[in-house]
């Protein structure tokens, strides 16, 4: 098993960690699929961005119900054991044309521990 996927899985463990006993809402499921197939668009020099993926807001494009823009963020895993995290922004659009298109990436450095447990949905 790659290095990769054994950062994408302790991530999503840890997302999930806070609702072991009773499962994660079915919303945080969904916007951790959808990052997960949009991730493997980005470059690899955004590879440590697994933790806490979210979706922060889905957009048809003129109405099309197949084709939508996608605004998600997630957090960097180096941020869980050196502290404190850094927050990346993509935003891409997904159409059966042209498939995923990654319009752009931004890299928030050092957001705060509330930015974070937001982040996570541990505490609002």
């Amino acid at each position: 098993m790659n290095k990769l996927v054994i950062l994408v899985i302790v991530g999503l463990l840890l997302v999930g960690w806070e609702y072991e006993s009773y499962g994660a809402p079915k919303e945080e499921l969904l916007e951790e699929a959808l990052y997960s197939r949009n991730y493997s668009y980005l470059d690899k020099t955004y590879s440590e961005f697994i933790l806490c993926p979210k979706i922060d807001k889905i957009e048809r494009v003129e109405g099309d119900i197949r084709r939508h823009n996608v605004y998600a963020s997630a957090l960097n895993y180096d941020g869980h054991h050196n502290g404190p995290y850094d927050k990346i922004n993509i935003i891409l659009t997904d159409t059966p044309e042209y498939g995923v298109k990654i319009n752009k990436v931004t890299i928030q450095k050092g957001i705060s521990e509330k930015e974070s447990l937001k982040q996570c949905r541990r505490k609002n």
